[in-house]
């Protein structure tokens, strides 16, 4: 034998680029000899002619190799299509796809650090169904929106725990996430799936893998894009004073004095090329990652800067990773991960609305043209002063004599006490500067083979500093309303995990178990502090203010313990369990309630293993699979079950001292709010896997749910916190995989995702039936019913909109439109009154849908995605703005105009309940990899160029006036949702990138 062995040296490539696979295992088939590729995928092994190599790598077919007398191989390996073997992440471990139960979609960063955004979770929108992620805010650096199945709850918070590297964060953490650290994403959604994390996966659970290093060389890698973005002019607003006056001539024959009046001060421009800029986006990143079979590491470090589209919009992010694991002996392991990071942030101040709604007659500056139609006698010479340079203001022309066929008339064209457009931004600084600080550190030790223990500490640490400053420019009234506001902020979070490991096969059974202890604190700290009195913008800190208005500071604990465990059961991999159960305790409840059990099961059956369909040539993968589970949330601010105290002041002998009064009624009942969910689910594969996907129903029950619940105000209340109401979310999801072309120089793999979901108000206690409004300015109303969603529109029906000849002055604005309605009597008594209002619409979709197409040709690659949402609704208080609805030309003549009982303000109608529907093309991406002998020349790894679009298509409903459907004002509540304000518009982005490893 030693005779005829020989020393073979080989390479294994993948299929689809030729690239070197690093880690790959190669073994004599029978023998415990082997060995491993390196960086470049190289090995070498002692063998034997006769002897055959099993060569296999995860996500690869295994190969065998024969050996003849050969003294060098190169192996290639094609991608697997079997992905039953995949690792899925889940709670407090790793489970095989295969055995899943629950419902639990994986998503692997291929491509999305190709996709020029500021954040990650703007990365996934379509990627996942059932998880809804709207740009309510598409400011630079603003979260989004993340729903998972739905909204479950009214008072308490509705968003998705987010995980990384096992430690739990809150979801604005996903801010601070470098894409390009990323390797995969699950996103737990069943009850099942996420119990395990008890009250903090009540709303699904986000779970971050961030990549490692590899055994091998040292690897490099340079990534880095820049794109430029932009926003499509929205025609609905701001028509231009040329259209508006050939639009009267053709009405009247004639123009008014108002219209002679713009006209002449040869102004015409549309304020949204003013206000929406555009910008760029760049990022650049660096990383290095390498190891031993001992010691692996990763090390990145990451830039970004995202000019938005508004102007004064900027953001800026600094990243730094570093990851290290090793494993010190067979027995003990262990590791460590820190991710800092800082981003610089200068806001947008207020919201667009205002700003759009002015005249496109209005200069930015006055200049030697503009400056002499101002009145600078108004109100006793206000205006006296001006100069040329300064900011224009509606309100500056007024009183100017303008002729028209001999008769002179003083003319005004101000309806606006509002400063000039521009100044409201630029005059603003409002800065924001976040630290942000992620990690943990973890020693395992393997007790046996099969049992080991695992410690961990983990935490994050937020410090934020905002500064804002409004200069005297900014307001109309000048230097009176100035000020400067600083605040300070401070939160850490810290969680500690103890977890017993158990894994054990015996025969045709499998054994997966954990149990452990975990507990978690939090803190956040804050001070704020607010000076007025500035009479100039040369020194905007606190010490030029004559006067300080505000100072306050508060901190609040809350602290987690909690004993968790959960059970996995394979019999033959056909037949699965799995059993959970978290016992959590908060502190935000009182002594007798601050305990809840959640606990979960789910059973799932691969039939396609079973002898009726384990040789089918369709048939590839075939599971069925059912979870229940239950989960809560504790997801309310602190210390609501006592007796709070505020200060007051009181009289006591005659003088007035400081005093304490209760604030709220304590509740010592108060207690975790619940979710009842039950998931039916099918997974399936055919033709060899080229079809494959899933389909879910779910069902969740939300009760106890934790309400402001209106109280007779003898008690000296309005309200107090009780556990009372049941929101249901019920829904299917449905994910399809297709392998259309599998060729070696061309390769066509489609995906379509789909997700409904429907809200109903189960039970809203003594408030069913309550009509509210969020605005008192613009008393819009909404209304909560069971048997409805939790929020919707409620107001009048239109019938038809009020003839131009009944209007004051119907050209007293440009693009103005009428702010009355006649409205439909719907209970036929001749009147209407509150009888007649109804629910007209609500702002939840009935389906959202994705559909993506990758397209591998030689060395280029090409993929699109479509997204689309349909059914959703909003109230689109914009209208009333930019159509200047407060202008009093545009109000009817109550003394020509019939029926006047039937006329309705537009705002409570449904004259401004607009279709939220979209189709957007999100992705598009176009990449070419360099030839082999090309990066042989320049001494690299891989290199690949491309360009990407963000939103270059964007279909909205027929009726949909505004610039962005899923844009949602601040005022938004979960009782009143659907409020559309301003806001930031969608934006196209257009960008190249290139991807260098080496």
């Amino acid at each position: 034998m030693a005779q005829s062995s020989f020393t073979i040296n080989g390479t294994v490539l993948s299929q689809t680029d030729n690239s070197p696979i690093p880690g790959a295992s190669i073994i004599i088939k029978g023998s415990t000899k082997g060995a491993s590729t390196d960086f470049d995928g190289n090995f070498s092994l002692n063998v034997a002619s006769g002897d055959v190599l099993e060569v296999s790598f995860l996500g690869f077919t295994t190969k065998l190799v024969p050996i003849a007398n050969q003294k060098q191989l190169t192996i290639v390996l094609a991608e697997s299509t079997n992905t039953l073997d995949e690792i899925v992440v889940v709670g407090y471990g790793t489970q095989r796809k295969s055995h899943l139960s629950g419902s639990i979609s994986k998503v692997v960063n291929e491509s999305l650090d190709q996709i020029a955004t500021a954040r990650a979770d703007d990365a996934l929108v379509g990627q996942v169904s059932g998880v809804n992620i709207q740009a309510t805010n598409p400011e630079a650096g603003e979260a989004p929106t993340i729903r998972i199945r739905g909204v479950g709850s009214i008072n308490a918070s509705s968003n998705p725990l987010l995980v990384i590297d096992g430690v739990p964060v809150d979801i604005e953490f996903f801010g601070n996430l470098n894409m390009n650290d990323v390797e995969s994403i699950e996103v737990l959604k069943d009850a099942a799936s996420s119990a395990i994390y008890g009250s903090q996966g009540a709303n699904g659970v986000i779970m971050v893998t961030t990549k490692q290093g590899k055994e091998g060389k040292v690897k490099f890698s340079l990534s880095t894009f820049t794109g430029f973005k932009s926003v499509p002019t929205n025609d609905n607003y701001n028509m231009s004073l040329k259209e508006w006056t050939a639009m009267e001539l053709a009405a009247n024959g004639k123009l008014s004095y108002a219209t002679t009046f713009k006209n002449l001060l040869g102004i015409d421009h549309n304020w949204q090329d003013d206000i929406y800029d555009g910008g760029t986006i760049t990022s650049h990143n660096l990383s290095v990652r390498g190891g031993t079979d001992k010691t692996k590491f990763s090390a990145s470090l990451g830039y970004l800067h995202d000019e938005g589209v508004i102007i004064t919009d900027d953001y800026k992010k600094y990243n730094l990773k570093l990851k290290l694991d090793t494993k010190v002996s067979d027995k003990l392991s262990f590791g460590a991960n820190l991710s800092p990071s800082f981003t610089e942030r200068r806001r947008l101040d207020g919201d667009t609305y205002g700003v759009l709604r002015q005249g496109p007659w209005l200069p930015i500056y006055l200049d030697e043209h503009t400056i002499q139609f101002v009145d600078r006698a108004y109100s006793n010479g206000k205006y006296a002063n001006v100069q040329v340079g300064d900011y224009a203001m509606q309100d500056m022309f007024r009183n100017y004599p303008i002729t028209i066929d001999g008769v002179t008339k003083l003319t005004s064209i101000r309806y606006s006490g509002d400063s000039n457009p521009y100044a409201q931004f630029n005059e603003v600084n409002y800065n924001e500067d976040r630290f942000s600080l992620t990690g943990n550190i973890y020693a395992q030790y393997n007790i046996t083979d099969d049992l080991s223990f695992k410690t961990s500490l983990g935490g994050s640490y937020r410090a934020n500093r905002d500064e804002r400053y409004i200069g005297v420019l900014q307001h109309s009234t000048g230097a009176d309303r100035a000020s400067s506001r600083f605040r300070s902020t401070h939160e850490i979070s810290l969680v500690n995990d103890n977890l017993f490991f158990y894994n054990k096969e015996f025969g045709k059974h499998e054994i997966n178990a954990v149990v452990g202890i975990s507990a978690q604190k939090e803190n956040t700290f804050r001070t704020e502090t607010t000076g007025i009195g500035y009479e100039f913008d040369y020194i905007q800190t606190l010490n030029a203010a004559t006067i300080i208005s505000n100072a306050t500071s508060y901190e609040v604990d809350r602290r987690m313990l909690s004993f968790l465990g959960r059970l996995n059961y394979s019999f033959d991999g056909k037949y699965l369990a799995s059993l959970s159960v978290r016992r959590d305790g908060s502190s935000v409840f009182g002594p007798d309630k601050k305990y809840g059990n959640f606990p979960a099961a789910s059973v799932g059956w691969n039939a396609y293993k079973e002898d009726f369909l384990k040789d089918s040539d369709v048939v590839s993968n075939l599971k069925l699979r059912f979870s229940y589970g239950v989960t809560g949330t504790d997801a309310i601010d602190e210390y609501k079950y006592l007796a709070l105290l505020e200060t007051s002041s009181a009289v006591v002998n005659g003088s007035i001292v400081n005093a304490f009064n209760p604030s709220n009624i304590s509740n010592p009942e108060l207690q975790w709010e619940r979710s009842i969910e039950w998931n039916p689910g099918v997974d399936f594969g055919f033709f060899n896997n080229r079809i494959s996907g899933s389909v879910d129903y779910y069902n969740r029950t939300s009760d106890n749910l934790l309400l402001f619940l209106d109280i007779p105000s003898v008690t000296g209340f309005s309200n107090t916190d009780v556990n009372l109401g049941q929101v249901e979310n019920a829904g299917f999801e449905l994910e399809i995989r297709t392998r259309n072309i599998s060729k070696d120089k061309f390769s066509w793999n489609t995906s379509i995702l789909a997700s409904r979901n429907k809200n109903t108000l189960l039970d809203f206690g003594t408030a069913n039936g309550l009509i509210s409004s969020l605005d008192t300015k613009r008393a819009s109303e909404w209304i909560n019913l069971v048997g409805h969603p939790i929020s919707s529109f409620y107001g009048y029906v239109v019938d038809k909109q009020i003839p131009t000849e009944y209007l004051k002055d119907p050209w007293a604005v440009v693009g103005g439109q009428a702010q009355d309605v006649y409205v439909k009597d719907l209970n036929g008594d001749g009147l209407i009154d509150a009888d007649d209002k109804t629910i007209l619409g609500d702002p939840y979709p009935d389906i959202v849908w994705s559909v993506s197409n990758e397209f591998n040709i030689g060395n280029f690659d090409f993929s699109f995605m479509f997204q689309g949402s349909h059914g959703a609704e909003i109230r689109n208080m914009e209208v009333q703005y930019y159509y200047n609805h407060f202008n009093s030309g545009m109000d009817y003549d109550p003394a020509i105009t019939p029926d006047q009982g039937f006329i309705q303000e537009k705002i409570f109608t449904s004259d401004i309940i607009q279709n939220a529907s979209f189709v957007a093309l999100r992705n598009v991406n176009i990449g070419y990899k360099l030839p082999e002998s090309v990066l042989k020349k320049l001494q690299l790894s891989s290199a690949r160029i491309y360009a990407t679009g963000q939103n270059l298509l964007y279909f909205t409903a027929d009726n949909y006036t505004g610039a962005n459907p899923e844009a949602m004002h601040s005022y938004n509540t979960v009782t009143q949702y659907g409020y559309h304000l301003g806001g930031a518009p969608v934006s196209q982005t257009i960008s190249v990138g290139l991807n260098l490893e080496f």
